[in-house]
């Protein structure tokens, strides 16, 4: 991602929605002097309320910001607000930076320098195939747990089960965090939401608690038979236990090198940790990548292509099947000068075919619940109204996370065929982003 930034890609660097607003106060030339730009660093003096301006750098490379502002959110108004005045080409460039920017630039290389000569401590594999042993172990143990309370779920029936439902799942999920197999502890935490309200099925919340009780009891067994898996399923297995996969080992793999398009991204906020999954579709490779981003609320998530942007670079994907997460090397800028035309090689499908594509997958990961499709149709409404999209056969599927950009997505599309993307789900389709007139726009 070459050149200038996009408004769109320095707003998604912002850590939550006031800082958009505030860093777009500030996108104009008014309160700022002194701005330039090199390849790798924007700078610029802004106006505060002292008599002294804040001295904001942005490192574009990494990215990294430095701000003389007592703000504690990265990046803070004033990058955000000097980002989006460079991306309009209001900050001219320079030969060589300003002494502040200079020098903080300097510091932060003699620290990287000093950090890559310190010589790293020797692996011992012995201790560290003692720790992963003892890693399973305290796993296995905090399984055997959850098996005997999921027995008790069932035998006692689930009568009851809504009451006081945060308290009862969270204690059992805190012990599952305790025996580090936090991806269980994740699905117990979100148990609550299918009867509290907050999911739109919440009717339906006795029958869907059973199938996500009996999802648990199916991994929780295969994690127990772990050593007589397949290596695919058993690295699947894994993944949804919680265990780490180092992503040096991840970026060691072979990859595919090809032009990878953003088809759609979404964020969420959960327990105090923003999560950012980045859908990408190869234009050669004709298949789809999934980038996840973590990190704290309120921090800066790593800078990735917004939807419709394409880059060309060489996508690593985690063990385990069907492979979708994937990773790059952020290390190694990637180009944006994409060797195809990856718009033109998108494959919209009916319903029909999306379901059986996602069935397989569901066949090759059983507690796998998505898997992102592009479908075409027109726009409608169920017989509940809900808001839904018709195939070419007259098949139906609910669009679900719209919010409030049910009306946007009819501004779009005009009432014409549309292709639409998103994570194909057992409730429906959590739409992502649209396909019109040859551009993918994100919703």
């Amino acid at each position: 991602m070459g050149g200038r930034w996009s408004a769109d890609q320095v707003l998604a660097l912002a850590p939550d929605a006031s800082s958009v607003k505030a860093g777009q106060k500030l996108a104009t030339p008014t309160p700022w002097t002194g701005t330039g730009a090199t390849d790798t660093l924007v700078w610029g003096l802004c106006k505060g309320s002292g008599k002294t301006p804040y001295q904001t750098i942005v490192d574009i490379g990494a990215p990294a910001y430095k701000c003389s502002c007592p703000s504690r959110k990265f990046p803070c108004k004033h990058a955000l607000g000097l980002l989006l005045l460079w991306s309009q080409d209001e900050v001219p460039d320079a030969a060589e930076p300003a002494d502040y920017a200079a020098a903080w630039q300097a510091g932060r290389a003699d620290r990287a320098t000093k950090k890559s000569a310190e010589p790293s401590a020797p692996k011992d594999p012995d201790r560290a195939a003692k720790t992963a042993a003892q890693r399973v172990e305290r796993v296995r143990s905090g399984i055997d747990e959850l098996q005997l309370w999921l027995t008790d779920q069932v035998g006692n029936g689930l009568a009851g089960a809504e009451v006081d439902a945060y308290r009862r799942f969270d204690a059992v999920a805190a012990r599952l965090v305790d025996a580090q197999a936090p991806g269980l502890a994740t699905r117990v935490r979100r148990l609550p939401a299918l009867f509290s309200g907050v999911d739109s099925a919440a009717v339906d919340w006795p029958a869907r608690l059973l199938e996500e009780l009996g999802r648990l009891w199916s991994l929780s067994v295969a994690h127990q038979r772990l050593d007589e898996l397949p290596d695919d399923l058993a690295a699947t297995v894994r993944r949804h236990v919680g265990y780490p996969t180092a992503k040096a080992d991840v970026l060691a793999t072979d990859g595919i090198a090809d032009t990878w398009l953003c088809v759609g991204r979404r964020d969420t906020d959960e327990d105090g940790l923003l999560s950012r999954r980045t859908w990408l579709w190869g234009a050669t490779a004709r298949r789809y990548g999934m980038v996840l981003d973590y990190a704290p609320t309120g921090a800066t998530l790593p800078l990735r292509p917004v939807t419709g942007e394409a880059i060309a670079t060489t996508m690593h994907f985690y063990p385990g099947t069907p492979r979708l997460r994937c990773v790059y090397d952020d290390t190694t800028p990637p180009s944006d000068a994409p060797a195809a035309d990856p718009v033109g090689t998108l494959e919209p499908m009916t319903l029909t075919a999306a379901r059986h594509v996602r069935a397989r997958a569901i066949a090759d990961d059983p507690w796998a619940q998505t898997w992102p499709v592009l479908v075409s149709g027109r726009l409608g409404r169920t017989d509940d109204a809900t808001p839904a999209l018709i195939d070419a056969d007259a098949i139906a599927v609910p669009l679900t996370g719209l919010a409030d950009r049910w009306a946007l997505l009819l501004a779009l599309t005009g009432g014409a065929d549309v292709a639409v993307f998103g994570d194909l789900g057992p409730q429906g389709l959590d739409v992502a982003s649209v396909l019109v007139d040859g551009t993918v726009i994100g919703l």
